[in-house]
């Protein structure tokens, strides 16, 4: 039931979740959760669409982007994800830096990007060990056929590998470049002496050709480089660093789950682009994936700075890198770039939830008495003002007292109004202060004594309520309100009225109790009610007087602790 339709202005300031405290504390929590919830899938809820750049043709090198697609991380991560396929002569990275994708695949060449200028930082460094290689031509008496003005096929962006070519005494300016194309056949047709290849497919590729080869690795000549990593930019961490801290965490989960259901990853990529490899090649491509990741020793997506930086100064020893070169910005640290914003997701629901137990805090001490001690110079508004004080012994239902009564007066009219429930408004001696005509009905059948506090009444159980746990002492005593507490009024013809009571206290402007509120309706009979209370009856035209224990006494200046 909503008092606040019938009270004064004043009585207003009182909010409906004190009358319900239990109500307004789980509403409390039900929205303080619902913030939680709210907040961790605020991303699923906008989803953005950002592209990923590759490297290389659709294969199982990818797997990991796949498996975060189709198991739905991205989507989970509020992003809709493009990966956009390598093209022969086109760069990839400018593809990033052009703003074509937000994201990249690249390899330890953006080491040499950033000395350059570009702002490029390593997100996630997926594979601790490269794959790229040299594939090289033998010749007649069986060497391979690589030195000055050999035709070599070079990815763009492979750094790895002409730093690899210097060591072995082979600049690359004494090389003659040949624009990759993706294919072998050139190759094997005697086109080109030499092309850039990954150990996980290039094997299996050649396993059943007449071409001689060999196969020249850096890790053989001891530069062991990282290998596939997730990048991105300056500005997109800037200006989306939650956004790259979804993508990266989503990736790692589809690169978890593609390794440990390769066959099903490669069932996908094979329905996704049929036109690519054959199953058995990507089977041997994942079976020869899983080293390099290095997931038995070392965290998915792990980067250490020592290790870049040793990879920089093997860099910096061929004048790749100038000396001066700092990894600073170049490696996603999570903890650093996200700063305090990586907290909102849980830091939000609890602020807003801090936030509401202050506003209930506020509202209580501000609408409740303060706690006062028993010979407080404040008397309660609207009781007996002690002996001596000089002022009148009482206050008239019908006038209010100078201590703030009219703060909390209700109007009659709106009493008047009111709907089937009964309302009061009591002072705090018992002293019925305001009525409504259903609330003047039930006195008159229940004959409540006028001026007393706790009315003589029945428990559920049948018995007495006594003056400690009378309902509306019981308001008092605890500064709390009263909901839906079982009072059975005894009636003149000897039944039982059973009513259901929700009792509120009200304050004046000094935080003093100045009235209770009462509203009553009517309760079922309790089943296991003793004695002639087990059922209600109706009025009877002949009065009789029921014998029911003397009312309790019911001190009305108590002080309120709250």
């Amino acid at each position: 039931m909503n008092m606040r339709r019938y009270l004064s202005p004043p009585l207003r300031r009182i909010p409906a979740f004190i009358r319900h405290w239990r109500l307004s504390l789980k509403f409390s929590l039900l929205l303080a959760s619902g913030l939680l919830a709210a907040a961790s899938s605020n991303a699923a809820q906008a989803s953005e669409t950002v592209t990923i750049q590759l490297k290389w043709l659709h294969q199982f090198q990818f797997a990991g982007y796949y498996a975060a697609q189709d198991q739905g991380y991205y989507r989970e991560a509020g992003l809709e994800v493009k990966l956009l396929e390598a093209r022969p002569g086109h760069d990839s990275l400018q593809a990033v830096m052009q703003g074509e994708a937000q994201y990249g695949i690249g390899n330890t060449a953006l080491l040499a990007a950033r000395a350059r200028g570009l702002p490029v930082v390593v997100l996630a460094s997926l594979y601790q060990h490269s794959a790229a290689a040299l594939l090289v031509r033998r010749d007649a008496g069986g060497k391979p056929h690589l030195g000055p003005n050999s035709r070599i096929m070079l990815a763009p962006n492979n750094e790895e590998l002409a730093l690899f070519l210097r060591k072995y005494g082979i600049p690359t300016e004494s090389l003659l470049p040949v624009a990759h194309n993706f294919s072998y056949g050139d190759l094997l047709d005697g086109n080109i002496d030499a092309m850039s290849v990954y150990t996980t497919e290039a094997p299996y590729i050649l396993e059943h050709s007449s071409l001689g080869y060999q196969i020249l690795t850096p890790r053989s000549q001891g530069d062991d480089f990282y290998g596939d990593v997730l990048y991105t930019t300056e500005s997109e961490l800037r200006d989306h660093p939650r956004r790259a801290a979804a993508l990266r965490a989503a990736t790692l989960r589809g690169w978890a789950y593609a390794m440990q259901h390769p066959d099903e990853l490669v069932d996908l990529i094979r329905a996704r682009y049929p036109q690519r490899h054959s199953r058995e090649l990507l089977l041997y491509e994942a079976q020869h994936i899983v080293p390099l990741l290095a997931q038995d020793s070392i965290e998915l997506g792990y980067s250490d700075p020592l290790r870049w930086q040793a990879i920089a100064d093997s860099y910096m020893a061929q004048g790749m890198l100038p000396e001066d070169f700092k990894l600073e910005g170049f490696l996603y640290q999570p903890e650093q770039q996200q700063g305090w914003r990586r907290h909102l997701p849980v830091l939000l629901p609890v602020l807003v939830l801090l936030l509401i137990a202050a506003l209930l805090w506020r509202m209580r001490h501000r609408l409740l008495p303060a706690h006062r001690p028993p010979h407080s110079e404040l008397p309660l508004a609207g009781t007996a003002t002690p002996p001596g004080s000089g002022s009148s012994s009482a206050a008239s239902p019908a006038t209010p007292t100078s201590s703030g009564v009219h703060a909390v007066a209700v109007s009659q009219r709106t009493l008047q109004d009111a709907g089937a429930d009964a309302l009061l408004l009591l002072d705090p001696d018992g002293k019925i202060r305001a009525a409504n005509p259903r609330a003047r009905q039930l006195l008159a059948q229940a004959a409540a004594p006028a001026g007393q506090l706790c009315w003589p009444a029945l428990r559920a159980d049948g018995s007495p309520y006594d003056a400690s746990n009378h309902p509306l002492q019981l308001a008092l005593l605890t500064a709390a309100p009263v909901t839906d507490a079982i009072i059975g009024l005894p009636t003149p013809a000897g039944s039982v009225l059973w009513l259901l009571a929700n009792i509120e206290l009200v304050a004046d402007e000094r935080r003093a109790v100045s009235a209770l509120a009462v509203s009553l309706r009517p309760a079922p009979v309790p089943a296991h009610a003793a004695g002639p209370a087990t059922a209600a009856a109706a009025p009877s035209s002949q009065p009789q007087t029921a014998a029911y224990p003397p009312p309790p006494h019911c001190a009305p200046q108590v002080p309120v602790d709250h």
